[in-house]
């Protein structure tokens, strides 16, 4: 099936995302995530509605994938991060050289159109592409956006993927 076709279905705190085939549900992926995976009798959501961590450790939640045939993209965060709570990453799977990326950026020779430290991209309708929000004051004048003011609106930036 084309990957470009599937919807991905994610529980809140399953390490194992599903895809639609037809009339079932299957498992897409598989991530190992050891110590690192909520337990059910751990979830205690606090009152700014950050779960409690146990005492031996933090916690990854995967909330969203996007898979092209050549790549597949896992936004993920770790519950207690170098003192950072609920921080937000981005994992990069290499099908064609099967490599695993944990932490990935997406990297321009322009430093503002670089997607880094975990901000999240969207996925639309649109086959093979993300979407990131940036702000117009980082963008404005820089090559290519010269007609950008600093106090316009926040702007939409397409990335599109193999």
């Amino acid at each position: 099936m084309d990957t470009k076709k599937r919807l991905h279905i994610i529980r809140n705190y399953d390490t194992a995302p599903y895809h639609m085939d037809g009339n079932r549900i299957e498992p897409a992926w598989l991530f190992r995530t050891g110590k690192m995976k909520w337990r059910y009798g751990e979830l205690t959501i606090v009152a700014d509605f950050t779960p409690k961590v146990r005492p031996d450790g933090p916690r990854i939640q995967i909330f969203d994938l996007f898979e092209t045939n050549a790549y597949c993209f896992v936004f993920y965060t770790i519950s207690e991060y170098k003192g950072e709570k609920m921080k937000p990453f981005m994992a990069l799977y290499d099908k064609k050289q099967n490599l695993f990326y944990p932490h990935a950026n997406l990297v321009s020779s322009y430093a503002y159109l670089s997607v880094e430290k975990g901000r999240r991209l969207m996925k639309t309708s649109v086959p093979g592409s993300l979407y990131a929000i940036k702000e117009a004051v980082d963008l404005a004048g820089k090559d290519g956006f010269e007609m950008i003011k600093e106090d316009d609106n926040p702007v939409l930036l397409r990335y599109a993927c193999e």
